[in-house]
């Protein structure tokens, strides 16, 4: 029987393009502004390129990355149709706030291996984001920065067990409590990145280990990571399906507030 191939098209929304060379697909993500923060369109925009990969039997291998010169500045708190809520009812206001861990769930849930290739700074939602990726490359240069809690906001989208499974509890709440910015060394010595590649070869590295993961036979491929992720994240969903909750509660305190009026202030 001849594979199914993808219906994958080459342009999402207005910032996702994806490319296919035989059994490696390549999704990128690139406004082109606001340091590449994450819109809504964006956001829904690699949701959906989840989806349609994960009825491609013709791609094992998927490498995600984001602008040139930064992977991404995490959920674009500027971004009014984030915070144009105020009319809508309880209901559509949780769907919206649960967008961020679907999008994550999406991209773990996908049966092909898949790669982060970062350059530059990943921020927030974006390093949770690259979190339910199966490995990450990150240039020499890159650094991880969680702020949400800086800015008001708990760090949602599933990151939390993610963080946890990688880092260990301690530094998990390093990294979250006291926002560090974790540069590249670090985070390999931490176990949060799987390989350091000079500056401006994420991209690049990311794809040779990808094609040297598709010599893997495809079946066997997709269910040793099947097997490894049914172990690894068992206990996964118990942790965090009130995440997209207690980011309602924290976008609607006083705190929360005052805390993103001063980011705006700031930026």
């Amino acid at each position: 029987m001849i594979p199914k191939e993808s219906d994958l098209k080459p342009t999402y929304g207005q910032s996702v393009t994806v490319t296919v060379e035989g059994p490696v697909a390549l999704v990128r993500f690139d406004r082109g502004v606001n340091r590449n923060a994450i819109n809504q369109d964006t956001l829904l925009a690699l949701t959906q390129v989840a989806r349609d990969l994960g009825d491609a039997l013709d791609i094992q291998v998927v490498v995600l990355t984001g602008a040139a010169d930064i992977f991404s500045a995490g959920i674009d708190l500027k971004d009014p149709a984030k915070w144009n809520e105020d009319d809508q009812a309880l209901l559509q206001r949780r769907d919206m706030a649960q967008r961020g861990a679907r999008l994550c769930r999406a991209w773990e849930s996908l049966p092909q291996l898949t790669i982060a290739a970062i350059e530059g700074m990943v921020v927030g939602g974006a390093a949770a984001l690259t979190l339910a990726c199966d490995w990450r490359v990150a240039s020499s240069q890159a650094a991880f920065y969680l702020p949400e809690v800086k800015v008001g906001l708990n760090m949602g989208w599933g990151a939390i067990p993610r963080l946890t499974s990688l880092l260990g509890a301690a530094r998990a709440k390093r990294a979250i409590l006291l926002g560090e910015k974790l540069g590249a060394a670090q985070a390999l010595d931490w176990g949060l990145v799987d390989v350091i590649s000079e500056p401006g070869r994420a991209v690049e590295d990311a794809q040779a280990l990808a094609r040297k993961t598709a010599e893997t036979p495809a079946a066997l491929l997709r269910m040793t990571k099947e097997s490894v992720n049914a172990c690894a994240t068992a206990l996964h969903h118990p942790s965090i399906y009130m995440d997209a909750d207690q980011a309602l509660v924290c976008r609607d305190s006083q705190e929360g507030r005052s805390a993103r009026q001063q980011f705006v202030q700031a930026g």
